[in-house]
């Protein structure tokens, strides 16, 4: 942790000796007891927290009739890559992969291994309430998850992702310019600030450390196809 106090910042934004980085990535992925602590010092008093509202809602007895969402936005980076100590710089795994619970009163205790994604949680949720959808509005993005909580088969759907990398900036850019599409077993990755690709085989190769970008592989293009579609709305 002495690594993280000799970051400094200046006018032209934080600057990090890669040295330093490496040594610090080194010490993190190296050591299971830092990088535990990294990464479960700011989920403690979040848990404390969770804990007693679950403890009041259940006093008020609201828990019997409601669905309660307990979700993470993202998850964190400790030192996995180099040039993201937090998040929103890249779209590897360890950032975007996050938990979610849905607690209710009379849905079967599952979990589900397949990949979904937070724009299904709406969906999710306007069905099992039985609230119709309003065909005066946009049609929804997402698809419900409850024939995977009762425990049925469905189509698995791409995830698509973007964010913003600041590269030399103290700021994300005005628009995202990194962008990935993404089922169960493989990533394609889109840097658009310097016209990059990245593709990884996520059962392979999970921490995403082997480009196989230009390999020859068909699944390049079907991810390629799939990322131009999604950004051009159709």
């Amino acid at each position: 942790l002495k690594f993280l106090e000799e970051i400094t910042v200046s006018d032209e934004g934080m600057k990090i000796d890669r040295d330093l980085y490496r040594s610090f990535q080194s010490v993190v992925t190296d050591n299971s007891t830092i990088r535990n602590f990294v990464e479960n010092m700011e989920f403690e008093n979040a848990e404390n927290y969770l804990e007693s509202i679950l403890e009041e809602i259940k006093k008020l007895k609201m828990n019997e009739d409601s669905m309660i969402l307990i979700m993470s936005d993202h998850g964190v980076s400790t030192g996995e890559k180099f040039g993201e100590h937090a998040y929103a710089a890249f779209c590897y795994d360890y950032t975007l992969r996050t938990f979610t619970y849905f607690l209710t009163s009379d849905l079967p205790t599952i979990e589900i291994k397949n990949q979904t994604r937070t724009i299904d949680f709406m969906p999710t949720i306007l069905e099992y309430m039985d609230i119709p959808l309003d065909d005066n509005f946009s049609h929804l993005d997402g698809s419900s998850l409850l024939p995977y909580i009762n425990g049925a088969e469905m189509p698995e759907n791409y995830a698509f992702t973007e964010t913003g990398n600041p590269l030399q900036d103290t700021k994300p850019p005005k628009e995202p310019n990194v962008k990935s599409v993404r089922t169960s077993k493989w990533k394609l990755i889109y840097n658009e600030y310097n016209d990059s690709k990245e593709l990884y085989d996520l059962e392979k190769d999970p921490d995403e450390n082997e480009n196989l970008i230009g390999t020859g592989l068909e699944i390049e293009k079907v991810l390629w196809t799939e990322l131009v579609r999604i950004q051009n709305g159709d």
